[in-house]
């Protein structure tokens, strides 16, 4: 006899090689990827902010033994498109997950830049660096006005491979980005490993 999760894995291998077949994509994690289903997005705004800081933009299905360490803030591959994981939850069971997703990151060319303090030497970096970014809401800025002011927050991906320091992306650093020929500059925030990548939070600086 079949356990329940058996019976649940069979079913989604059915349902994704016949009605859900349009819906199947690969997604990949790291050294994982297996065929999942897209079932949409929540519907409870159109720009809700997920744990992850970042909007949410679909969903898809999967089964929790192919994606064992999937993390809200990692990133992940879906088809040929770069997205954060916003949520994870598993089913009652603990068989199916669902996954939330944010939109695909933009390529970009960026020159990036920051000061390293090493064996009491400080450094200056600049590197011309490809990264992936997001627009991800508004930010608040610290400020002694009395109205407050607001820049606009960024999730930006770096493939770990293709970072060429030995130390890590730090906050404080800074990134000069033109996404659709519209210069400006980022300011890091926040720099978290999710596997091969870092995940950045940043903002625009004034």
């Amino acid at each position: 006899m079949r356990k329940p999760c058996e019976y649940v894995s069979a079913a989604m291998a059915k349902l994704r090689g016949g009605s859900l077949s349009g819906c199947s994509e690969v997604l990949r994690h790291g050294e994982q990827s297996a065929t999942v289903t897209r079932i949409g997005r929540s519907q409870r705004g159109g720009d809700e902010v997920t744990d992850a800081d970042v909007s949410e933009n679909c969903r898809v299905l999967a089964n929790v033994a192919d994606f064992p360490a999937l993390q809200i803030g990692a990133a992940v591959e879906l088809g040929t498109t770069i997205r954060v994981v916003t949520s994870c939850a598993t089913g009652p069971i603990n068989t199916l997950l669902t996954v939330g997703l944010s939109a695909a990151f933009e390529k970009c060319p960026a020159a990036y830049a920051g000061t390293r303090r090493e064996a009491g030497r400080v450094r200056q970096i600049k590197h011309p660096l490809d990264i992936l970014i997001l627009e991800s809401g508004t930010a608040d800025l610290p400020t002694d006005a009395l109205a407050p002011t607001y820049a606009t927050a960024y999730t930006v991906a770096i493939r770990r491979d293709d970072w060429p320091e030995v130390t890590a992306p730090d906050p404080s650093d800074t990134i000069e980005v033109a996404p659709g020929g519209h210069p400006f500059t980022l300011k890091v925030s926040t720099v978290t490993r999710h596997d091969g990548w870092y995940i950045l939070k940043c903002r625009t600086r004034g």
